[in-house]
């Protein structure tokens, strides 16, 4: 790999951390921004869980992160970054999933983008969430306001108490004793709605049933 180009006198180069499980990936990301004389690339991790240690030892300013990798996954690593307070993730995917979508803006994903963007599109992005703004390529955009468009899953008078609960921050247990129901029941209750929905988690349904004005 070639060494990084010296910054303009007064510019302090943007720090980014790069998460990919694909070595060549990595390295061409790393190599394509480390020609920029504003972006200095710290360091390179090939999962989410190595992201969160070298993130701590680094202090990047941005995380460029893939979604789908193995041992802790782009959503959850972005969560957990979310969670710690650290720096804003721009996700990188090659898939048009709702699922991964969704999923990653909700966890605090400040970007998502497509791995075939052009280098500038990407170091636009990576300079915009340092910012404090938003980067959202627009097809994840379209997808996801075709999901919304779709039609509102039809929630029995039960699943819709459930719901309820759920987004009061309710624990399946309390759920229970307010409805007068079992504690099995109302994790079938919860199944049954996360399948509704098509959310991979009790919070992902609740901002779910909320767009679709469900609550």
């Amino acid at each position: 790999m070639s060494d990084p180009a010296p910054p303009r006198p007064g510019v302090t180069p943007l720090r980014v951390l790069i998460v990919d499980d694909q070595p060549l990936v990595r390295q061409g990301l790393a190599l394509l921004l480390d020609l920029e004389d504003d972006v200095e690339v710290v360091g390179q991790a090939e999962d989410g869980l190595e992201a969160l240690h070298l993130a701590q030892q680094l202090r990047p300013d941005v995380v460029l992160m893939d979604v789908r990798m193995p041992v802790i996954d782009g959503v959850r690593a972005t969560e957990e970054f979310h969670r710690r307070g650290g720096p804003p993730v721009v996700l990188l995917t090659t898939f048009e999933e709702v699922e991964d979508m969704a999923g990653g803006l909700n966890a605090g994903a400040a970007g998502y983008l497509f791995k075939s963007a052009e280098i500038e599109e990407i170091l636009e992005a990576l300079h915009r969430v340092h910012r404090g703004e938003q980067a959202i390529h627009p097809r994840v955009a379209q997808v996801l306001a075709r999901q919304l468009q779709s039609p509102a899953p039809s929630l029995t008078e039960r699943e819709q108490e459930v719901l309820r609960g759920l987004a009061a921050g309710q624990t399946n247990k309390q759920i229970a004793e307010q409805m007068g129901i079992s504690e099995g029941t109302v994790k079938v209750h919860v199944s049954n709605i996360l399948a509704k929905l098509g959310a991979g988690n009790r919070t992902e349904a609740v901002l779910l049933a909320g767009e679709l004005e469900l609550l």
